[in-house]
């Protein structure tokens, strides 16, 4: 049997018991805003992260070379 031959008999290639259906979960009516338009971020918050990330980078670094020394 054909794969024409399948689809006009209207079985399932994989899965006789399956059946085609829409998908209704996902809203596609409303358009929603970008993240960036409502993230709450203030002007200048979180621009100490990368001091602190080099400052524990630096410790893990001197750690690693004290144990391994």
């Amino acid at each position: 049997m054909t794969d024409k031959d399948r689809n006009e008999a209207g079985e399932s290639v994989l899965n006789p018991a399956l059946k085609q259906t829409t998908e209704t979960v996902y809203d596609t009516d409303h358009v929603t805003p970008a993240p960036i338009d409502t993230a709450s971020a203030k002007e200048g918050e979180g621009e100490g992260w990368p001091l602190i990330w080099l400052v524990v980078v630096v410790i893990c670094v001197a750690l690693t070379i004290y144990f391994l020394i």
